[in-house]
């Protein structure tokens, strides 16, 4: 199937100079004194909630706070009578790893900011976007990014990333609705989130910003590598050569797990998180590399060595362990604070939180959790959680866990529930996929 494209120039036909013609409208034309309204979605398979999003224009500039599904709304206004134009460029940076992604507008309306902006942006830009930002270039932006280019640039992304993830019918990486979801309900998001969903876990910390560098030097769509491919090596920001195929991408890429991944606690209760890592061959860090943040500005305080306490008021929150080594690679554990909490803290854990493998294939799952004092496990009685598969046709599972994968690739979500405390679950992702070296 071909894929589809899609700029939709025409929509917002009053803010242009021209719709149609020879497919160029960077330069962007408004009415004498008029802002320029500019709405999306900032999300990398997961929404990117309460961060900025700043716009910079030929003339005006804007701001505005993504809700907690990754939304966004701003009016870009010049402060006098001078009408807001286009181009412009927009950034955001995702708390979870402190990475920065941008995207262009052309034709105002709808605009993004994913991974797949970022690619695209930095594709048609030829250069770091954070650069581009920091001193746009408003007729160099209107020269290079056109219907025309903007097509061709995605047509090349589409290719090269095509065995990480399927984005053939996302018609435009920057104007398509996007639906993402939000922690504690994973599988919610539309197909472009899903999209995004396969791209974050194909493609690790170690190859996103070399695969950047790669799309700012290749001369024709002939020097862009597939992802994937048998034999793909890309070089490394260290300037070595990197592999870019096989299972091995996957088996030796960074991970992280927190311990425990759900809790309940009573209101100002404290509890130590911990975290698990793999490292790369020969290397030894002094201190373990993590960082330790509470994703909610009121949902507590947590220490460089990740001792929590909780606020004093109810509500599920969020603690973050991000590494600090790969910044892109992090994984949250959620906070239950609760009033009416038993005597003791109930937790559950699970041994690790991204599961890879083949189509068809299956695996064991694990859970991990406490009971109460002076109540009695036997091993021959079903453990009080339970399995589920989110997606309908992500897959099966048997009451005591054991998952067999769909005959297709994708990612797919897995959640585990307590019986007893049924507010402490915990998701985890299941990336079905298998590339031949």
């Amino acid at each position: 199937m071909k894929p589809h494209y899609v700029l939709g120039l025409c929509a917002i036909a009053a803010m242009l100079a021209a719709c149609g013609g020879n497919g160029s409208v960077g330069a962007g034309t408004s009415t004498p004194g008029a802002s320029l309204a500019l709405r999306g979605t900032a999300a990398t398979g997961m929404a990117i909630s309460g961060a900025t999003v700043s716009a910079k224009c030929r003339a005006g500039n804007g701001t505005a706070k993504t809700a907690a599904d990754g939304s966004f709304e701003m009016t870009v206004s010049t402060g006098n009578s001078t009408a807001a134009t286009l181009p412009c460029v927009l950034e955001v940076t995702n708390a979870a790893d402190s990475r920065k992604l941008h995207a262009i507008s052309i034709n105002g309306g709808v605009i993004n900011l994913t991974p797949l902006t970022e690619m695209l942006s930095t594709r048609l830009m030829r250069t770091s976007m954070s650069t581009v930002f920091t001193t746009p270039d408003a007729d160099a932006i209107a020269r290079t990014v056109t219907v025309n280019s903007s097509k061709a640039a995605q047509i090349e992304i589409t290719q090269a990333i095509s065995m990480m993830a399927d984005t053939s019918k996302i018609d435009d990486f920057f104007t398509t609705p996007l639906k993402a979801a939000v922690p504690g309900s994973a599988g919610t998001g539309d197909a472009q989130d899903k999209a995004l969903d396969n791209l974050k876990l194909n493609m690790d910390g170690k190859l996103f910003d070399p695969f950047l560098l790669m799309l700012t030097k290749a001369a024709t769509s002939k020097d862009i590598v597939t992802l994937g491919q048998p034999g793909c090596v890309l070089t490394g920001l260290n300037g070595l050569p990197l592999p870019c195929s096989g299972p091995g991408i996957w088996v030796n890429a960074p991970k992280i797990n927190i311990t425990p991944g759900a809790v309940l606690l009573p209101p100002g209760g404290k509890l130590n998180f911990s975290a698990e890592m793999n490292y790369p061959p020969n290397v030894n860090y002094i201190r373990q590399p993590v960082k330790w943040v509470v994703l909610e500005p009121d949902g507590g305080s947590i220490t460089l060595n990740g001792e929590y306490s909780a606020p004093t008021k109810a509500g599920t929150y969020h603690v973050q362990a991000q590494r600090e080594d790969y910044p892109t690679v992090a994984v949250n554990a959620t906070v239950v604070v609760d009033n009416n909490s038993p005597d003791f803290v109930p937790v559950l854990s699970v041994p690790g939180r991204l599961i890879t493998l083949m189509p068809g294939a299956s695996i064991g799952l694990r859970a991990d959790n406490n009971y109460p004092p002076n109540v009695t496990y036997l091993a021959n009685i079903k453990q009080p959680v339970t399995w589920s598969v989110v997606e309908a046709d992500g897959g099966t599972i048997t009451p005591t866990g054991l998952y067999t994968a769909p005959q297709k690739s994708g990612v797919f979500h897995v959640v585990v529930k307590r019986d007893d405390y049924p507010r402490l679950f915990i998701t985890l992702d299941i990336n079905v996929t298998y590339l031949e070296d």
